[in-house]
């Protein structure tokens, strides 16, 4: 368990007729060539934790993208790749700095925030595939979808950083202990669990790998499947693209990670380069996977209104509307229709107002209600005007006008029947 001291050399290795694939696992190149990559993995590290704190920030930051369920969700996909990505680059920067590994205490701290954020990040994405699932067989059907609460996606999200804690705490366990499994400096540079013996190599990939990212994939395999099959996806609307967002990024971080994960435990034993290629890949996961974020527009209206100081004004927005009260915040000028029509029949003798023209209102209003939607052009046939909703030109199928007709209205001060105003 930990560092393997003194390391084992790459160069000692090409003539041993005795090495094994597990001396070259743990074999070191020159200090020289350790040092530079850790630099280089160092700046890479730090720009992918600097996207992912930006975009975690921008959405908390924002009232009404975190008052959406599946963008809490992204928060939590995206917090591991931030620890992840920030830990890796003090270890770097600290490792480079002494010219060497820095510290078996080191070793063993990154091993363990390394698959706790493999491990959450992957079970997450599965969080989200089921919930995303559901509301495909539940539209499916003909039935309203109900997001998830707040309080639940935190709960789901605590319960998988529980589970990703325990798997990353397998190499924590001492060595009296018999479990075959331990972590070591992969080719010297970055310490992640590592195979020593046939044992340990049966245990890694049929038990520890399947427990870590294996089970995931199969279930969210099958939840593209089920859909495939059953034509849950509807050909358009919001609910097509809320899935396929986040497929998009369930497909980002498999591309990023499994070629690691191949090049890193299963060919890269001989060339340290091919290595290096596979952990400056899996770096790079967490900037591609915010990049595929910022696809979203409310995600990419948050971000721009936090990098450019514009949070306080949509707070001030959403403050204001809420002050208004939950009827004014749905129907903003459909409340003053609705006050129109509360002055009984007065109000309707005063501004030939009828139901009708009601209804139009609150269609056109439920409409501007929707966030993130383009403004609507007025209906044609009315205008606002200050507080009053009156009736305007009437528009025939030729775009002619026509002169607006007189409104027949019962005037209750008389019995002799409809007047014309």
């Amino acid at each position: 368990m930990g560092l393997t001291y003194p390391p084992l050399r790459r160069s000692d290795l090409l003539n041993a007729t005795n090495a094994t694939r597990y001396d070259w696992v743990i074999a070191s190149p020159s200090d020289s060539l350790m040092r530079s990559t850790w630099i280089t993995w160092s700046v890479i590290t730090g720009t992918v934790a600097f996207a992912c704190l930006l975009l975690i920030f921008s959405l908390l930051s924002s009232p009404r993208a975190r008052r959406k369920s599946f963008n809490l969700y992204l928060v939590f996909l995206t917090a591991p790749d931030a620890l992840f990505s920030g830990m890796c680059t003090m270890t770097c920067a600290l490792s480079a700095a002494s010219g060497r590994y820095y510290s078996e205490a080191m070793c063993e701290w990154q091993s363990w925030y390394c698959v706790f954020g493999f491990t959450a990040n992957m079970w997450m994405n599965m969080t989200v595939a089921s919930n995303l699932h559901d509301m495909l067989r539940t539209t499916s059907i003909g039935r309203r979808y109900e997001p998830p609460k707040c309080g639940r996606v935190c709960r789901e999200a605590a319960a998988v950083y529980v589970y990703a804690s325990f798997m990353a705490s397998w190499t924590l366990i001492p060595e009296r202990a018999e479990v075959p499994i331990r972590n070591d400096a992969l080719g010297g540079v970055a310490c992640l669990p590592a195979e020593y013996s046939l044992g340990s190599t049966l245990f890694f990939w049929l038990l520890f790998m399947p427990l870590m990212m294996g089970v995931p994939i199969v279930y969210i395999a099958w939840v593209c499947y089920d859909v495939y099959m059953r034509g849950l996806l509807p050909r358009s609307g919001r609910n097509r693209f809320l899935a396929l967002y986040f497929l998009r990024l369930v497909f980002v971080f498999v591309i990023m990670w499994l070629p690691a994960v191949i090049l890193i435990f299963g060919v890269a034993m001989r060339n340290y380069w091919i290595s290096f290629m596979g952990g400056t890949w899996s770096h790079l996961q967490g900037l591609a996977s915010a990049a595929a974020s910022l696809t979203k527009p409310d995600v990419r209206m948050a971000v721009q209104s936090f990098v450019f100081c514009q949070c306080r004004n949509e707070k001030a927005e959403v403050w204001r509307r809420e002050s208004l009260g939950e009827s004014s915040f749905r129907r903003s000028s459909a409340g003053r229709s609705l006050s129109m029509v509360s002055g009984a029949n007065s109000s309707r003798r005063n501004s030939g107002f009828n139901l009708g023209n009601l209804q139009i209102a609150l269609e056109r209003d439920e409409d501007d209600f929707e966030e993130n939607k383009e403004k609507r052009p007025t209906r044609v046939g009315f205008r606002e005007q200050e507080n009053v909703l009156e009736p305007s030109e009437s528009v025939n199928l030729d775009n002619t006008r026509e002169t607006p007709q007189p409104v027949k209205v019962w005037d209750a001060s008389k019995s002799n029947g409809p007047v014309n105003n």
